[in-house]
């Protein structure tokens, strides 16, 4: 299921998400969600490693040196540190195996979302821009594509991820 979700998500961002502009300087990313809900047991270097690999194969089809290799890399980092701690359950043993909006609360999965996409787009942002002479365009950018990626993310997650069995 990871591999499938993986292979979906990329191929919509490099076929169709890639070509969206919404005004000008947001590009909706939602091939990050797969980074997102990798399972928890996997460990940090194979977290980190797929991150690179799926930034990097973004930035081949993108033409762009390293700026989605880097910034996944950077949010599967921030995952490491404090994702899965916000994925706990009451019991700090216990850690939910797949970061969904219906494995964990809705409240602590939108800022889970959150948190990583603001992380990604930070990233993201100050490597387009490299340069602080026109900070206010490139704040209001970064707040933008957090939101933009917040909203897919969250919308997929509602529509398309399966209930729980009990």
């Amino acid at each position: 299921m990871n591999i499938f979700r993986f292979v979906a998500l990329m191929v919509l961002q490099v076929l169709m998400l890639n070509y969206v502009y919404l005004g000008g300087y947001v590009v909706p990313f939602i091939y990050i969600l797969a980074i997102m809900m990798l399972p928890t047991r996997l460990g940090n270097i194979p977290l980190l490693l797929i991150a690179f690999v799926s930034g990097g194969l973004i930035d081949l089809f993108c033409n762009i040196p390293g700026f989605h290799t880097f910034s996944c890399t950077m949010m599967a980092f921030f995952r490491i540190l404090f994702g899965n701690k916000m994925l706990t359950r009451d019991d700090p043993t216990e850690v939910v195996d797949v970061p969904s909006v219906r494995s964990v609360p809705f409240e602590v999965f939108a800022v889970y979302v959150l948190l990583l996409a603001l992380v990604y787009s930070v990233t993201y942002g100050l490597l387009e821009t490299f340069s602080l002479g026109n900070f206010g365009m490139t704040a209001i950018s970064m707040v933008v594509n957090t939101a933009v990626a917040w909203i897919l993310v969250m919308l997929c997650q509602l529509l398309i991820s399966p209930k729980n069995k009990n």
